[in-house]
């Protein structure tokens, strides 16, 4: 490698910068393939191009390059369609090229001679940021590549980079996240007031920083939330006292959030918290994630956000709950009997009260909802629920996984 885990400390920084200005992401790149010794890099989500929401930020790879790959060599990657015949696709995974495909079999594919070849590339090893099981995020990857004639990637990269995806994954989680209104207004209070999601930044030390109106909203109810005002007038925020457990994994998604060099092996974004009400119905989804203290400063100091070092998303689940049936059998392909299991979810409960409320087998329920994971491409309950949400909320970016076609590309 070009660099030493030294540099490490200061790429995380870069990281969290980006999540509020989007052009810093092309530093990070540049530093993260320098760092691992290739001579190009791309972070991109292979199944959208600009157009549809996605990103494409690359390190040496010049533009007809990418626009012969999107337009008809993607579902030719040898890479990529081994990683998915293989199940391979996870986010947080890393895997060097080598272990999917030998040079020899690469050097024999079209791919290689009318793409790599003509720009000297030759190696590759990625990490999965986002696999698109979450319907806010899509499916995002970053690659490193390198020449014919360079050192194979080998363990040292690959654990730089697995140390780097859950600090990507959560400032993209954040970048993702603000989509709700254009990139560059949502980095103001003003905007983050208007978002239909909950929204709260905290300080240094963990404080109340802002919150917005539905997060105000949301703090109301007392069964859920304790806001806490401390003698200088500032307010901490907890969860109500019987969520014991809860309230620990929150306190400590907090903490590494405001000190994410501190945590050997810190969250993905996608890893929420659903919340629930004391009678066991899902009430909000958590997430928390960093803000680099640089770019927070500057894009929200002149309002008075300066200051803020973690950002909290709480989406209200109370929405969620008016789903139709028939509008997630049509969307998904789902039967009568799998879309009343997914709304099931909403109610409550472990899979044996689902089941007697629905009048079914605990087994058959099991089944059914392993069918709607399959069939929503969600493999978690806060992704599932997030789903439902975002279908009955108009204002809130509705971003409906779609089967990818034959071959299935989520990679590269």
């Amino acid at each position: 490698m070009d660099a030493t885990f030294a540099t490490y400390d200061s790429l995380v920084h870069q990281i969290y910068d980006a999540a509020l200005e989007p052009t810093r992401w092309t530093q990070v790149v540049r530093d993260i393939t320098r760092a691992c010794g290739g001579c190009s890099g791309m972070l991109f989500t292979p199944m959208h191009g600009p157009q549809q929401g996605g990103i494409t930020i690359v390190d040496n790879i010049p533009q007809w390059t990418l626009e012969h790959w999107a337009a008809r060599s993607i579902r030719e990657d040898p890479y990529m369609c081994v990683a998915n015949q293989r199940g391979l696709v996870r986010e947080g995974f890393v895997v060097n090229g080598s272990d999917l495909v030998t040079e020899e079999e690469l050097l024999q594919t079209r791919f290689y001679r009318e793409l790599w070849e003509p720009i000297e590339l030759a190696k590759v090893c990625s990490g999965v940021v986002f696999d698109g099981t979450d319907s806010f995020k899509l499916p995002t990857v970053l690659s490193i590549f390198g020449r014919l004639q360079d050192p194979p990637f080998g363990a040292l990269q690959l654990d730089f980079i697995q140390r780097l995806l859950p600090h990507m994954s959560r400032a993209l989680g954040v970048m993702y996240h603000l989509r709700e209104s254009r990139l560059h207004e949502a980095t103001s209070l003003a905007t983050l007031e208007r978002m239909t999601s909950g929204v709260v930044l905290l300080d240094g030390q963990g404080r109340l920083h802002f919150a917005n109106d539905a997060a105000r909203r949301q703090f109301g109810n007392r069964d859920l939330w304790s806001v806490r005002r401390l003698p200088d007038g500032g307010e901490t925020l907890a969860l109500a006292s019987h969520f014991h457990v809860l309230n620990a994994e929150l306190q400590r998604a907090v903490a590494v959030a405001l000190n994410p060099l501190t945590a050997s092996a810190p969250d993905h974004f996608s890893d929420a918290l659903v919340l629930s009400d004391p009678a066991g119905k899902p009430s909000c989804v958590i997430h928390v994630a960093s803000l680099g203290s640089t770019t927070a400063d500057r894009q929200l100091g002149r309002q008075g956000g300066a200051g803020a070092r973690a950002i909290l998303f709480l989406y209200d689940l109370q929405a969620a709950s008016s789903v139709p049936p028939k509008l997630l059998a049509k969307l998904f392909a789902l039967t009568p009997a799998e879309s009343r299991a997914a709304l099931q979810l909403l109610q409550g409960g472990n899979v044996d009260v689902m089941a007697e409320r629905l009048g079914v087998a605990a087994n058959t329920l099991k089944s059914q909802l392993k069918s709607v994971y399959a069939k929503t491409h969600t493999h978690r309950q806060a992704d599932l629920l997030k789903l439902l949400l975002s279908l009955a909320t108009p204002t809130v970016p509705v971003l409906v996984p779609e089967a990818p076609p034959r071959p299935a590309v989520h990679v590269g």
